[in-house]
């Protein structure tokens, strides 16, 4: 019988928190990722955008989970014009990342 699981970090933690914790670092780290790729920045770009050294953003591109906590996680999709937008509406729970313009621009039309 082999096992199966839902998420991933669930193969390394009997502890439900601590998978979530990780796969939500892991889904950060990729969102980053995946932005930083889509602008073309090499590392010494991102670092700075980001206010890192180049070796931090290695380990965040290169999936160096134990490196980063959310809350770092968090402030380096905002220093690169984005943010975590999670949202309970109609028994639903969303999360989205937008760009902190969209955000701002939002604010201003309010």
């Amino acid at each position: 019988m082999a096992l199966e699981y839902t998420n991933t970090f669930d193969a390394i933690t009997d502890d439900e928190a601590e998978a979530s914790e990780l796969q939500t670092r892991s889904d950060l780290m990729i969102a980053i990722r995946d932005i930083v790729n889509s602008k073309g920045w090499d590392q010494k770009q991102t670092a700075a955008a980001m206010g890192i050294t180049q070796t931090r953003v290695s380990d965040l591109v290169n999936g160096r989970i134990e490196k980063f906590s959310i809350d770092k996680l968090m402030t380096c999709l905002y220093k690169i014009g984005f943010r975590f937008k999670p949202q309970f509406k109609d028994g639903q729970l969303t999360m989205s990342v937008q760009s902190v313009a969209q955000k701002q621009n939002h604010a201003v039309m309010a």
